[in-house]
């Protein structure tokens, strides 16, 4: 699979995991580059950190099933994520559990999503849950109101002179999804994620 990312630009994202004790791993964007579409996730999971790649483990699975409906396959869109290494704690036990990225973590993150985003300023944007679709629309945007249905406006952009997010100039095309992982735990979920998913597939069929 290709990344738009460069040797340089993937080095600068491993270097995060010396500043953020509770990251591990490095899982870069990858796929098609002149993709269908681009999906925006949260950050990877345990598998994820391990192997490499994105959606390598439960939520993969149920991502690969949701491209089969929607007639795609991974080699024609591109997979990336608001935070490139997985965040965990310490459970009770010292086993390590998945959490939520910290603002400071999507922040310091935020310049490999925007360098692969400059590259594809054409493309549809999927962001997957929660996280996936603040990182792009800012945090009062929440999923349960905007999922399943299309998005024409800037997105936010790290501005390292600043030090904060600002709105791009130029307009995306977004299609919020909930996440793969929210459908897997919610079994109440998954007949509004298959309207969004077929609503999805009309959208892309008329746009062919």
């Amino acid at each position: 699979m290709a990344t738009l990312l460069t040797t340089t630009q993937q080095a600068l994202g491993r270097d995060l995991l010396t500043q953020f004790p509770q990251l591990e791993g490095f899982v870069p964007g990858e796929g098609s580059l002149e993709p269908k579409l681009v999906m925006v996730s949260e950050a990877p999971g345990a598998v994820e950190a391990r192997v490499g790649h994105p959606f390598q483990g439960p939520a993969g699975t149920i991502l690969d099933q949701w491209l089969t409906q929607l007639g795609l396959i991974r080699d024609e869109i591109y997979l990336t994520g608001a935070v490139r290494s997985r965040p965990y704690q310490l459970g009770p036990t010292g086993l390590k559990r998945d959490r939520k990225p910290t603002p400071a973590e999507i922040a310091a993150s935020a310049p490999l999503l925007d360098v692969e985003l400059s590259q594809l300023v054409d493309r549809l944007l999927v962001p997957l849950g929660n996280t996936g679709l603040q990182r792009l629309l800012g945090p009062k945007t929440k999923i349960s109101a905007v999922h399943g249905r299309l998005l024409t406006q800037p997105i936010r952009r790290w501005s390292s002179d600043h030090q904060r997010f600002e709105w791009t100039e130029e307009d995306y095309r977004i299609w919020p999804l909930y996440h793969p992982s929210y459908s897997r735990r919610f079994k109440k979920i998954r007949p509004i994620v298959a309207t969004d998913l077929a609503e999805l597939k009309a959208y892309l069929d008329s746009s062919d």
